[in-house]
């Protein structure tokens, strides 16, 4: 397990390729500001990188402004969704459209509202090119942390990594995570499998996956950032589904490999 991010600067040798995928869903004053701050980054990283966007109907000029940027950038792709479907049912998606494209040896999960730093991409590109299946991005290892919560979202945070850790039985610390690197044939296993869960559940049903996969594991600290603009999209009826996957997973489990 990782617990220390190396601050110092490596050329990429591109030997293998991410896939970044990242669902929008009215993110038009955050997602410039988060695709200019991972370009800034690109020769640091230890992984070729392309950026998928994921876009749920964004109706505040969140696809001109990708758009905008795609015209200058060839490796920034789009996936547009006719409407808000849920950000596990967007990473599905994201995933099965890169695997069709062949070439990609990673994928990436990444939050559009510039709570996730990616300069944080760099010690997990890292991690994935020492072959570690899972890499996530922690909040509760040693170098970890979280900006500005109150203690009522820290009580919340850390009662749905207990609840996780119990029922998913998956070896990372924070498994409630939405930042992570996940190998190509981990997502080639995640799809083969049938998932019930299309909003944040869809973090621990697929780390539980992993799991029974035989994935190898490795966590890299981050410090969670506060939101700069818009709402959240993590509501209490988001939450009692999250919490009612997590038990339904620690009860019946799920048949992995069956779709």
């Amino acid at each position: 397990m990782q617990t220390g991010l190396d601050s110092g600067i490596e050329t990429a040798d591109h030997s293998k390729k991410l896939c970044l995928v990242i669902p929008t869903f009215n993110e038009r004053n955050n997602i410039t500001q988060l695709i200019s701050r991972i370009q800034a980054i690109r020769d640091s990283l230890a992984l070729s990188l392309s950026l998928l966007i994921v876009d749920d109907g964004s109706t505040d000029g969140t696809l001109d402004a990708v758009k905008e940027i795609m015209a200058h950038s060839k490796d920034v792709q789009l996936l547009e969704r006719p409407q808000l479907l849920g950000i596990g049912s967007a990473y599905i998606d994201g995933f099965a459209y890169g695997l069709a494209q062949e070439g990609y040896d990673y994928f990436g999960e990444m939050d559009a509202d510039l709570q996730h730093p990616p300069e944080t991409l760099i010690e997990m590109c890292k991690v994935a090119n020492e072959r570690v299946d899972v890499i996530v991005a922690s909040r509760y290892i040693e170098g970890g942390g979280s900006v500005k919560w109150s203690m009522s979202r820290r009580i919340v945070s850390k009662s749905a990594n207990f609840l996780t850790r119990i029922c998913v039985r998956a070896p990372v610390i924070d498994s409630t995570s939405g930042f992570r690197l996940i190998s190509k044939r981990a997502i080639k296993g995640l799809l083969q499998t049938k998932l019930s869960a299309r909003g944040y559940a869809f973090q621990i049903e697929s780390l539980y996956v992993y799991r029974k996969l035989g994935m190898t594991f490795s966590e890299v600290p981050y410090v969670f950032e506060e939101r700069k603009s818009g709402e959240t999209k993590l509501r209490w009826k988001e939450m009692a589904r999250f919490a009612g996957t997590a038990v339904r997973l620690g009860l019946f489990g799920l048949n992995v490999g069956k779709d």
